[in-house]
């Protein structure tokens, strides 16, 4: 579970935008200024670049309102635009907090250990996990990220993404569904997303990590959207599955109503 991507599918090729790298730098820096706001001077001494350069940085992210610049002082802070994006990124985190009892009930229910997984773009973050077993748990690191298509949470969360989601993702080739993508089975997953739509939850049957068995359940957002999912892992039987699937897609449902789901 610590690597779930096979390090043959990851790129060497590491490319980069040195200007939204500083931008970046930039917001950061605005951001832990505590009191006053700050200068052009001060500001570009911090992040190590020319006054040329961030002058101009600052006059793009002012003209999307990222940034403002009092003109009196010629100072600058974070600008009101951040507001809903910071929103945004808090109600998604939100969802732990909302969450974090019941999944911790399910895994003393199942005697597994319950994974919650907040969706991201193209990426699901491991941001609680719940162990009811404490003779054996499975090893997994808080705010590691995973392929949003990666085994049985994918299957999860897929069937209820847009179509043009969809295609682009499955036209990607980075699709781990069933373990590498040379694995990639179409037609076998789509019959897992019909018994996923029906069900309720979707199954790994030890193709991600040997010996290690998975269950999921998509959890929706107050826009009946997949926010994030929970993962029920363990060394658990397959005849358990069933059982342990009725139980993890209640728990979703409970969780995505309080979230404001119309489900």
């Amino acid at each position: 579970m610590n690597s779930p991507v096979p390090e043959t599918t990851k790129s060497a090729y590491n490319p980069t935008a040195p200007a939204v790298e500083q931008a970046a730098q930039l917001l950061f820096c605005l951001g832990k200024n505590k009191g006053h706001d700050m200068g052009l001077t001060t500001i570009c001494k911090e992040i190590g670049i020319h006054k040329s350069k961030g002058y101009s940085i600052l006059n793009a992210l002012a003209k999307y309102d990222l940034v403002t610049r009092d003109h009196a002082s010629k100072t600058y802070s974070l600008g009101p635009a951040l507001m809903p994006l910071a929103q945004k990124a808090k109600e998604k985190f939100d969802i732990t907090a909302v969450a974090r009892d019941h999944l911790q009930q399910l895994a003393d229910d199942t005697k597994t250990s319950v994974l919650l997984g907040i969706i991201c773009n193209d990426q699901v973050f491991i941001t609680g996990k719940y162990d009811g077993n404490d003779k054996v748990s499975v090893t997994v690191n808080l705010y590691q990220s995973l392929p949003i298509t990666h085994g049985s949470h994918g299957k999860a969360v897929f069937g209820y993404l847009p179509p043009e989601e969809q295609e682009r993702l499955l036209s990607s080739g980075q699709v781990f569904f069933h373990g590498s993508p040379e694995d990639f089975d179409p037609e076998r997953l789509k019959s897992e997303l019909i018994f996923c739509r029906k069900k309720g939850y979707a199954v790994d049957q030890g193709r991600m990590s040997a010996g290690i068995n998975a269950v999921s359940a998509p959890i929706f957002d107050h826009n009946d959207e997949a926010a994030a999912c929970v993962i029920i892992l363990g060394t658990f039987q397959e005849d358990r599955f069933e059982g342990l699937g009725k139980m993890i897609a209640e728990t979703g449902r409970v969780i995505s109503r309080q979230l404001g789901a119309r489900i």
